[in-house]
């Protein structure tokens, strides 16, 4: 038997063209019709998620992903085929749905814990464990609308962590909190994988999902396009998707993920190996170049050059010109340069994404900064928790004195 079984299952939405909430705007509407576009969220999804297993579902926004985790939460209905969950579920989707902003802090974890199943005999266990895991215990008694977005998010979390279910299904859980609560999470989250709880994960963090899943779902459009392992679904999907796009990043358009003043503007960027080739994933240790070119719009004297490299919104490296001792020299107005930085990937598995920067100088203030400019994906490396590869090698052999041993710092001691 299946914690969760999805046949044939498949889910429409219908999206007025106009909305209609006055009277007035009712009455006219009787005599126009109201266009109503139809969208298909998830077409003919059909997959099984065995008792103990953790798995994945990813995709690119508006793939189905969240549509398909309401189908098992029993939060929606499908339209066609039949969705079946065996045991209990909590599903950790719309965090902090139903908090009271006039109620303590532990008043909300009560009435939140007994939405989610919390026992009367352990209530008053788990609210506490969900407060000091939130690392909130000074708050427990102040009104929750004193407390910042993302504290209430935690304690969401934390609560939803306490329920004893048969199934967890996980919605972008991993973007919760700062980095020493995201750590708190990753050991739970190995605690729920020894006690062979059934989860289930939604992200865009690959990363995550790769560390974590044993098996993948990959949606497009509402439609499943590959199952398998988690290394094998996620490097097919990074792949597919740097094809089809990343080769080459147009940095034209200004986004939320670009500021500066304007004075110096990156217009492309692309990652290559050594012969210029573009790539999309790479074994740790191969030598790869980050092309730019760079348009000056004034004239400016030795701009600092940079780069930065993120695996799931944390820094793992970063240099500039400066830190290199480089000078750059006086460049025009008009003048476009060319850029290589050339580095080598001494890393774990993952999906890291690549900063770009232009500046005055080491003060703040900014030419031009492009976040996600580019990304690449590390496969094959031979290491286990953390992020660098720094490439060990064994050399295992018979010492000739038995009583010889060696220490843990690296010493001989008899």
């Amino acid at each position: 038997m299946n914690a969760i079984e999805v046949a044939n299952v498949s889910k429409r939405f219908r999206i007025p063209h106009e909305r209609r909430t006055t009277l007035a705007e009712r009455l006219m509407g009787l005599f126009r019709a109201n266009e109503v576009e139809t969208l298909d969220a998830l077409s003919d999804v059909s997959l099984e998620i065995p008792w103990g297993s953790f798995v994945g579902i990813i995709g690119h926004n508006g793939s189905g992903k969240s549509t398909l985790l309401k189908l098992m939460a029993g939060l929606l209905v499908p339209d066609e085929g039949r969705l079946i969950v065996n045991g209990s579920l909590v599903p950790l989707l719309e965090l902090g749905l139903g908090f009271q902003q006039e109620l303590s802090v532990r008043e909300n974890v009560e009435l939140y814990g007994a939405v989610l199943g919390y026992s009367r005999a352990s209530m008053a266990r788990k609210v506490d464990e969900a407060i000091a895991f939130a690392g909130l215990e000074r708050f427990r008694d102040a009104k929750l609308k004193s407390l910042s977005s993302g504290m209430m998010v935690r304690l969401a979390f934390a609560t939803a962590l306490r329920a004893d279910a048969d199934t967890l299904l996980l919605d972008e859980v991993m973007a919760v909190g700062d980095a020493q609560f995201q750590r708190k999470c990753i050991d739970v989250f190995h605690g729920l994988k020894r006690q062979r709880k059934t989860i289930v994960l939604v992200s865009h963090d690959l990363h995550s999902v790769q560390r974590f899943c044993e098996h993948v779902y990959w949606l497009d459009k509402g439609r499943l396009v590959m199952s398998g392992e988690a290394n094998d679904v996620v490097q097919q999907y990074l792949g597919i998707s740097q094809a089809a796009g990343l080769e080459v990043s147009s940095l034209e358009q200004d986004d939320e993920h670009r500021w500066g003043d304007g004075t110096m503007r990156f217009t492309d960027v692309r990652l290559t190996d050594d012969d210029g080739r573009p790539v999309a994933q790479v074994q740790p240790w191969t030598p790869l170049v980050l092309r730019t070119t760079i348009v000056a719009n004034a004239t400016v004297d030795d701009p600092v050059f940079g780069m930065s490299v993120w695996l799931s919104g944390d820094p793992v490296y970063s240099v500039n010109t400066t830190l290199l001792g480089l000078q750059t020299g006086r460049i025009a107005a008009g003048d476009r340069l060319r850029l290589d930085i050339r580095f080598v990937p001494a890393l774990s598995n993952g999906r890291y994404r690549v900063t770009v920067a232009a500046a005055p100088r080491l003060d703040g203030s900014m030419y031009d900064w492009v976040n996600h400019a580019g990304w690449f994906m590390v496969v094959g490396a031979r290491c286990g928790d953390g992020v660098t590869d720094l490439g060990a090698e064994f050399d295992v052999g018979r010492s000739a004195e038995p009583d010889l041993r060696v220490s843990s710092t690296g010493g001989n001691r008899s």
